[in-house]
C-alpha cells in the first residue's frame, strides 16, 4: 500500500484532533460521502460537508444504486492514489455522530470534485435529490 501523508487542521482552533483515514472492509469510504475515519484513536467515520451523493444501503432504484457505487469506487480509489490527504473540520457531530469535515485529497476538495463529475450533489438541508429520475 502507498504512504499516505495526512494532515489535518480545524476550521476552528477550539478543538483539534488527530485524524487519519483507516479501511473497513477493503474501502475508505462507505459511500460516496461517509468515510471510515480513527479520531484520537477511536475509529468512526466522517460525513463529507456540501455532498450529498446517491444512496446504496437503500436505493430508491437501480440507476440510484448504480450511481452511488461509481461515487463510492470513485472517492475510494482517489485516496488510494493520494500522495496527500487533508480534513478540514470544526469537529461538528451530524445527526447520526459523524464528524462533518471537508476531505481534500492532493489540493482537491473531494465534495467539489465528485458534484462537478455528477457523482453527487451539493447538500441542502431538508432538500433530497432524486436519483431516479429519467
Amino acid at each position: 500500500m502507498k504512504n499516505l501523508f495526512v494532515i489535518f487542521f480545524g476550521m476552528m482552533t477550539i478543538a483539534q484532533a488527530e485524524i487519519t483515514l483507516r479501511q473497513y472492509n477493503d474501502r475508505y469510504c462507505y459511500d460516496g460521502d461517509t468515510c471510515y475515519v480513527t479520531v484520537d484513536g477511536a475509529n468512526t467515520k466522517i460525513r463529507l460537508l456540501e455532498l450529498d451523493t446517491p444512496e446504496i444501503s437503500k436505493p430508491k432504484c437501480a440507476a440510484e444504486l448504480e450511481l452511488g457505487l461509481t461515487a463510492r469506487d470513485y472517492i475510494n480509489t482517489r485516496i488510494e492514489n493520494a500522495q496527500t490527504i487533508e480534513f478540514k473540520t470544526d469537529y461538528e457531530l451530524d445527526w447520526f455522530g459523524r464528524t462533518l469535515s471537508y476531505l481534500i485529497i492532493d489540493g482537491d476538495d473531494i465534495s467539489a470534485e465528485l458534484v462537478k463529475n455528477n457523482l453527487g450533489v451539493v447538500y441542502k438541508k431538508g432538500s433530497k435529490m432524486d436519483w431516479c429520475q429519467e
